[in-house]
């Protein structure tokens, strides 16, 4: 399978643009950067649209080249070629490792090997992951479905998943684990080794970790982490490994928008190769990206012992390097934005939105009550203040101050309660800023209260008491008492505010008690009743009494109360 043209396109029109400036980089210069920048690197939607859809397939294949290359001008040049017995038994074998561990990643059989060119660069690899294409596929698989997962979940939801640990995957020949942290975060973890019996034996560690929450800069980031180790099964102190780390930032307008142009994003590919020939060691240290704003970077950090890529390759491999870190560009890309229908930030778990009220009680007011109130986001991560703007929408009556359009935060508004009895109204409050979303709802009504705080045996100190909001609504009284010696337990179910069915264990020592029937409400200005008709059983050691009883139970009524 080929690239399909969409992702073709988008890798040829930006290694059009990098290749002269990539070819006069070499290594000692003062000043890694170049003097070329673009205005965006960043993935339209469309593209973003056509890569999803696609699969990781044009991608992957993509991929390949790099990793291959890299690989096999590591083996090269630290014997391992010569070991194997030249360049078509070393290809043969890098190729079946690679299947291996494609295997193990599908887990299913690899595909039918295909000719090698003569002359090896990498190009018409059909098949097999090394370290990129493995890191890139696992990123894949789970990081933009579960991203998009994670940003739809209840807090409850996430809380369980991130109590309950990483989600281990896998079985005995490659292990995966994903762990989901409480603010949305994830972070993966692969491990494959591959043992071939061609004269090649390896392993990959791959760890991918996207944040949920931007910074204090509005900067979220997503890192890549790939090591690929190869070594000769019958030569001993001969190998090799290829390190790539990918970091991606991405940063948010005061919009909590992710931000387009040069200014929304920075990359950085770091590759460190480096062997062993019979144990002497060797190695070369290159990275190639763009820093904020737009401009490119190349690098080479130094060689030790040997240079793995000859003059007349260096522009071949960075070409390579700078389409492999596109194609990662967008995985990293559709990890943010995720598959569901909002990203992550979005989520209301990155900003606290504190909504108050001046006066405090909003239930049961008197009509037209005139409020101050205040709606203040916080960043839940250290509390600061998230800045942005405060967007307030009025449902019901009476009347809102500013009644529309973005408030900077934090947010002041004037707010008339409805003017009548009985009615209710609802401001919802969105708070947007490069620190994420926050939601706040504030309700409001002139409704009769029916709110008492219950006391279950006055004077009897300790048998806790309890805060009823609406009498309509079921409600259940617990409590330890009178030196500890009293337990009791009170369920109530109304069938409306002034009479229900009650439910009644109580005990002291080892006598128990258990009661059911009716209760009848006497409400007051101040101090109301509940009137109880119950039947029920006393036990104790060897003894049983039934009957009949009726405690009629205090209530004083409170202006304030919140369920």
């Amino acid at each position: 399978m080929t690239p399909s043209k969409h992702v073709r396109g988008f890798v040829l029109l930006a290694l059009a643009g990098l290749a002269l400036s990539l070819a006069s980089c070499t290594q000692g210069t003062d000043d890694p950067t170049t003097d070329t920048s673009v205005d965006s690197r960043i993935p339209t939607q469309a593209q973003l649209d056509a890569f999803v859809a696609e699969g990781p397939e044009p991608s992957l294949q993509a991929l390949r080249p790099l990793d291959y290359w890299l690989h096999y001008r590591l083996l090269q040049a630290t014997g391992v070629e010569e070991a194997l017995g030249g360049e078509a038994r070393t290809v043969a074998a890098l190729k079946a490792l690679a299947e291996d561990y494609e295997r193990q990643a599908r887990g299913t059989q690899a595909q039918v090997p295909k000719m090698i060119p003569a002359a090896f660069t990498g190009e018409g690899m059909s098949s097999g992951f090394l370290g990129l294409g493995m890191g890139t596929f696992g990123g894949f698989m789970t990081g933009g479905l579960l991203s998009g997962m994670v940003a739809d979940a209840s807090d409850d939801k996430l809380a369980e998943l991130a109590k309950e640990g990483p989600i281990k995957l896998g079985g005995k020949e490659g292990a995966a684990q994903v762990t989901i942290g409480s603010d949305g975060s994830i972070s993966q973890e692969y491990t494959y080794e591959g043992k071939i019996a061609d004269g090649l034996t390896g392993k990959i560690k791959m760890k991918m970790k996207m944040d949920a929450c931007p910074d204090a800069q509005g900067k979220v980031t997503v890192v890549s982490d790939v090591d690929s180790s190869v070594r000769v099964t019958g030569k001993e102190g001969t190998g090799g490994y290829v390190h790539s780390k990918f970091v991606y930032e991405r940063w948010l307008d005061d919009d909590a928008q992710l931000m387009q142009g040069p200014d929304g994003s920075s990359s950085k590919m770091d590759l460190r190769m480096g062997g062993y020939e019979n144990y002497a060691s060797q190695h070369v240290d290159i990275s190639a990206g763009w820093s904020r704003g737009g401009r490119e970077t190349f690098e080479n950090r130094g060689e030790q012992g040997f240079s793995i890529f000859r003059p007349d390759e260096v522009q071949r491999t960075q070409q390579l390097m700078q389409g492999a870190q596109l194609i990662q560009t967008l995985f990293a890309e559709m990890m943010l934005r995720g598959s569901g229908k909002q990203t992550p930030w979005e989520s209301g778990r990155c900003v606290e939105l504190k909504a108050t009220s001046t006066p405090a009680k909003r239930k049961g007011a008197k009509p037209s009550t005139h409020y101050q109130v205040d709606a203040m986001p916080r960043a839940k991560s250290d509390g600061a203040p998230a800045g942005g703007t405060v967007t307030a929408t009025l449902s019901g009556g009476s009347s809102l101050e500013p009644a529309s359009g973005k408030v900077p935060a934090d947010a002041k508004y004037a707010y008339t309660g409805p003017a009548n009895k009985d009615e209710a109204a609802t401001i919802k409050f969105e708070a947007r800023s490069k620190r994420g979303v926050g939601r706040a709802t504030l309700e409001f009504d002139t409704k009769e209260m029916h709110a008492y705080r219950i006391t279950v045996f006055p004077g009897c100190s300790g048998v806790s008491g309890k805060d009823v909001c609406d009498l309509a609504k079921p409600f259940s009284i617990q409590g330890v008492g009178c030196g500890g010696g009293v337990t009791s337990g009170m369920t109530f179910t109304p069938s409306g505010n002034a009479a229900g069915k009650m439910h009644w264990k109580t005990g002291v020592g080892v006598i128990s008690a258990d009661f059911s029937g009716t209760y009848t409400v006497e409400e007051g200005e101040e101090v109301g009743y509940l009137h109880t008709t119950l039947t029920g059983c006393a036990m104790g050691p060897g003894a049983k009494a039934c009957g009949g009883t009726g405690p009629s139970i205090t209530m004083t009524r409170i202006e304030t109360c919140e369920d």
